[in-house]
């Protein structure tokens, strides 16, 4: 999961490098938007699922195969329905590229692409759940490498709208063309009927999961919306660079955090587990802000004079990643120990206290607003996390075998990369 999410990072980053330094700000602007929606619908239409089908189709049996067939047909349905409503509702500047393409085929092929990129989730989980972890990175090199000959093609008419294409189809039609192949994997094709027993329990369990997603990941995916609608092109470019960066950085506690779900308190030492990873991944952070800080005239060399303004709202929401590395163990830490009420405390923070401000600030303050709300908002998280830890450290024992292996079951596919 590491490596494949170090893939995605890498060869993105690369790929808007490369559009940046052949293509107008204006362009990458617009096509990064779309990028961003398309992310953003599909993290909205999850239902989780993912995480769902970890659980309940798992396996080989017809039921599994049943219960995978209805969520496919659930993610491409919710995902038609909500890109639809984001398209009418939210509709930023960028869609505007859509529709002067062409006023039907330039909205189909967002919704297109939306429910392809949420097949390619549930793929992804599938694969993982039958230990086929060399075909998730394959996909994930193969999307990378498809990319940049796509990047190439010499399309001039409507630009933006074909750096979107080029980011985003390898995607989505890896998810259906690897949903049609999956049954050579799992050894039976995709069926409908007879509905298990346990499908109602799947819907339920996906629903909470759901919530549960929307609660902790909202910010990272609604942040780069907010700033789309309400700054020009040029502007979303720059925050579309510096927020890349820092996506990365804030994915190293998530993956710290996920080793300390598998192994915290096995053996009965959670609180020094907890210790280890807070220096760990603070201690990570902390250089990593720095390093940032310092290397930010890089961003200008390597993109050009056009984004300094990536380069200077890099600081703060790079230091976001010290409080969010906090956030991330101290909230792993209540999971395993099966602390609800600080999860929620420390989710509803989070969303509350990032995504407020930034409706606040981004309007009248641009990417800096954004970069401000983000920051502050991951103080207040931490802090809450702080409070949370030491009040459940006072209340509640360590953690049993088997109530860590029930807690490690449920979210062990929650931090699994989106695209």
């Amino acid at each position: 999961m590491v490596l494949t999410a170090g893939v995605q990072a890498v060869s993105g980053a690369l790929f808007w490098l490369v559009a940046a330094r052949a293509d107008s700000q204006t362009d990458v602007g617009h096509a990064t938007a779309l990028f961003t929606s398309t992310l953003f619908v599909t993290f909205l239409a999850g239902l989780g699922l993912p995480v769902a089908i970890a659980r309940y189709a798992s396996g080989r049996t017809r039921e599994d195969h049943v219960l995978y067939a209805w969520s496919t047909v659930a993610t491409a349905v919710a995902g038609v329905i909500v890109g639809l409503g984001y398209l009418l509702l939210v509709s930023p500047a960028a869609v505007d590229e859509l529709r002067d393409w062409d006023a039907t085929l330039g909205p189909a092929i967002f919704v297109f692409f939306v429910a392809g990129t949420g097949l390619s989730l549930l793929v992804d989980v599938r694969l993982m759940t039958q230990r086929r972890w060399g075909l998730v990175l394959g996909r994930a090199v193969a999307v990378a490498l498809t990319r940049f000959p796509l990047l190439a093609v010499p399309v001039d008419s409507h630009r933006s709208l074909w750096l979107f294409v080029a980011a985003t189809l390898p995607t989505a039609v890896s998810g259906i063309v690897a949903t049609g192949l999956l049954p050579l994997v799992t050894g039976d094709g995709h069926h409908f009927s007879p509905l298990p027993g346990s499908t109602v329990a799947m819907a339920r369990y996906s629903a909470v999961n759901w919530l549960s997603t929307v609660a902790y990941q909202a910010p990272t995916f609604a942040i780069p919306v907010i700033v789309l609608v309400n700054v020009d092109a040029d502007v979303n470019a720059s925050f579309y660079v510096a927020w890349g960066i820092v996506g990365l950085a804030c994915y190293v506690p998530m993956a710290i955090g996920q080793a300390l779900l598998s192994e915290g308190g096995r053996d009965g030492e959670l609180r020094s587990q907890v210790r280890l990873a807070l220096v760990v991944a603070g201690g990570l952070m902390v250089v990593g802000t720095v390093v940032a800080t310092l290397a930010r005239p890089l961003i200008v060399s390597l993109y050009g004079d056009d984004y300094q303004a990536a380069a200077d709202v890099l600081p703060p929401l790079v230091a976001a990643s010290i409080p969010w590395a906090i956030t991330s163990v101290y909230l792993t830490e209540a999971r395993v120990r099966h602390f609800s009420g600080a999860t929620i405390a420390i989710t509803a923070t989070l969303t509350v206290c990032i995504l407020g401000p930034a409706l606040l600030l981004v309007p009248d303050h641009g990417m800096d607003g954004a970069a401000w709300a983000f920051l502050g908002g991951n103080l207040a998280a931490a802090a809450v996390a702080f409070v949370t830890h030491r009040i459940g450290t006072a209340s509640y024992p360590e953690p049993a075998a088997a109530e860590h292996e029930a807690i490690e079951a449920d979210e062990v596919l929650g931090m699994a990369p989106l695209a």
